[in-house]
């Protein structure tokens, strides 16, 4: 796995920096890193991701609970920060998963406006989900969970605190700008009603070790 660059305008980015740790989370299975150099492109990918969201053919937008409004395929958004941030999350996934592959099946950004939020769902067609936080938005005052990213899975200790395989407790893991989480796709996970003024924006993605068939669509 090498490390590689990729430049952003006059100046070349390492992929992955040198001595760049990643620490587990409330379980072996889920992992954290947070990048110190995150001024070098998230400016420039915020904006192009809110000039995204203003094109209605590139946005893609359903009930408030699905996640606030979507822009697909990063690898199509001719952004060398995209280009960037999407080598990363699949590094990432190199380096946890011990594979010298890495197929990314879907990515998106995600802008999360007033009263957005994401319901309790798990991902199919992918081994590993990584997702990264390029604003987390303005803290809640009156309530200090608003838009917090969450695993609320029975199968995780650390959410059954009172009763073995009960969820009774949401594992919250701290996600500053910067910070690329990566976890089992079948880990139940949430996002919290977002309150605040400023946009909260993250990225995800679906991959696996080997590319997978199409998917079929969905009737109706």
């Amino acid at each position: 796995m090498g490390r590689g660059t990729i430049n952003l305008g006059l100046k070349s980015i390492q992929v992955w920096p040198q001595n760049q740790r990643i620490d587990a989370l409330c379980a072996p299975t889920i992992r954290s890193t947070v990048f110190a150099d995150i001024q070098e492109y998230h400016p420039r990918l915020i904006s192009k991701i809110l000039e995204f969201e203003e094109h209605q053919r590139m946005r893609q937008r359903h009930i408030r609970g699905a996640g606030g409004t979507r822009i697909h395929h990063l690898e199509k958004w001719a952004s060398a920060e995209a280009e960037l941030i999407n080598a990363r999350a699949k590094m990432l996934f190199q380096h946890v998963l011990e594979s010298e592959e890495a197929v990314v099946d879907l990515c998106w950004a995600g802008v999360y406006r007033v009263g957005d939020y994401c319901m309790p769902h798990s991902h199919v067609r992918t081994v590993a989900s990584v997702v990264y936080c390029l604003d987390p938005g303005d803290e809640g005052f009156d309530d200090p969970q608003g838009g917090r990213f969450s695993f609320v899975d029975p199968r995780l200790a650390t959410c059954c605190p009172d009763q073995k395989e009960c969820m009774t407790v949401p594992f919250v893991p701290d996600m500053a700008a910067g910070t690329m989480i990566i976890f089992p796709s079948q880990l139940v996970h949430t996002v919290n009603p977002y309150n605040g003024v400023r946009p909260r924006i993250t990225l995800s993605w679906n991959i696996n070790k080997k590319a997978l068939p199409p998917a079929e669509e969905r009737p109706g």
